[in-house]
């Protein structure tokens, strides 16, 4: 009897319920969370010595003081500091404490760090003139490691075009800028200098996206083509309309009502206002037996003029940016992986955005696809162009800055069809 209760005792202390092993847990949580705001604090304190000129404390100085401390192990310290693999995440008491934000196991800069400090110091490099190199910009190259091989293929079933279309990355081996800031991960957004090629024709060079089945794709065949690029530094998707807006500036719907031309040139309803039309066709419902049904919603399309230190229209001032979006366009017209609809007093139009130039104005443009009224279909072919989000804690020495580079021209080529 008591060699039994002597059990119950041994295993109410040390069983996975026990009293010591409770206690222990208890204990690596408050520690897990004691290293957790530590990292905290130094990432702020980081971030107040970029914008003070002060002097900012790494990743290894960080680590060996909470080891000083006894708030990690040897063994935490080993996984966050090993020279072959290195881990950027531990977890202590059920608690995940991210050292990335302090910068990778290899030293440097991050990324981040070089264009934040670049925004505290208010220097946008426009000109290109800047020679800091913890300076990092918009516009700025940066030595991003291509793919060498591998394929994307966007299939005739999605897009609508007669035929497969296929991309490889042996044949765009693309150069790489600063688009900005991800404002979902924090992280570095690198846009290609130029589009992605297709293995079409020498001259077409561009993604064909046709009628409904173009329309309703578009977005997914878009950003699955881009993902050619995706590595272990950052994942890759196509450049869409709010890419550009926030570059442009046109980020608020005031400011899209402001410039929008779409009731001017297409007699349209403004940005934000209701349609609604019977016995229409959607894409969806043309292709479901061509059934008529209420066609209705709220206009999300909208186009406005980009020039450059040009006040009667969006006035793009950074020459650097201005050039990355636009420059050469009216060579390499580009898909937004963005869909919209506009719609005037008859019927809407179900559009992909995209990036346009015409009679000597660059444009923000929506294309049509489809009409509601008749199932009218068009086709359009403009070039494909990859954005990468890097990871937050990708650092100079990875992913080095670079000298400006020449992007190649698309001479002769044919730019897409004309807007309608």
């Amino acid at each position: 009897m008591l060699l039994i209760f002597a059990g119950v005792a041994i295993s109410t202390l040390t069983g996975d319920n026990g009293i010591l092993t409770k206690a222990v847990q208890s204990k690596d949580a408050t520690r897990g969370g004691e290293v957790k705001d530590y990292v905290r604090m130094a990432v702020a304190e980081n971030a107040m010595a970029d914008n003070t000129n002060g002097t900012r404390r790494t990743r290894a100085e960080v680590i060996s003081e909470l080891s000083t401390q006894g708030k990690l192990t040897a063994e935490e310290v080993a996984k966050l500091t090993d020279e072959e693999n290195p881990v950027d995440v531990i977890t202590i008491g059920g608690i995940e404490i991210n050292f990335a934000e302090l910068g990778s196991a290899g030293g440097g800069l991050t990324l981040v760090q070089m264009y934040d400090k670049a925004v505290a110091d208010n220097c946008t490099n426009e000109n290109g003139n800047c020679t800091n190199k913890e300076h990092l910009h918009i516009g700025d190259y940066v030595d991003y490691k291509n793919p060498t091989s591998g394929s994307k293929r966007a299939n005739a079933v999605d897009t609508g075009y007669g035929t497969d279309q296929i991309y490889e990355a042996s044949k765009n081996q693309l150069n790489w800028r600063v688009l900005g800031k991800d404002s979902a991960t924090g992280g570095i957004k690198l846009i290609s200098g130029r589009p992605m090629k297709s293995n079409n024709l020498e001259t077409d060079p561009y993604l064909h996206l046709y009628g409904a089945k173009g329309y309703i794709n578009a977005e997914t065949v878009l950003n699955d083509l881009c993902s050619l690029y995706t590595t272990q530094y950052g994942t890759a998707r196509s450049v869409n309309i709010n890419d550009v807006n926030e570059i442009t500036g046109i980020t608020t719907d005031e400011e899209i009502k402001k410039y929008n031309k779409g009731p001017e040139w297409w007699g349209s309803k403004q940005y934000g206002e209701a349609y609604s039309f019977e016995n229409h066709y959607t894409p969806q419902s043309w292709l479901k037996e061509k059934q008529q049904t209420t066609v209705s919603g709220i206009v999300n399309a909208y186009v406005y003029i980009v020039n450059l230190g040009d006040e009667s229209v969006v006035n793009l001032s950074n020459e650097r940016a201005y050039k990355m979006l636009f420059g050469n366009v009216d060579e390499a017209y580009y898909w937004l992986a963005s869909s919209s609809v506009r719609a005037n007093l008859e019927h809407a139009y179900f559009c992909v955005d995209k990036v346009y130039e015409d009679l000597g104005g660059l444009y923000v443009y929506s294309g049509r696809l489809f009409n509601s009224d008749d199932g009218n279909e068009g086709e359009y072919y403009y070039g494909v162009r990859p954005v990468i989000s890097l990871k937050f804690s990708i650092t100079e020495n990875e992913i080095p800055k670079v000298p400006d580079r020449t992007e190649e021209t698309w001479e002769n080529m044919g730019a897409g069809n004309e807007p309608s």
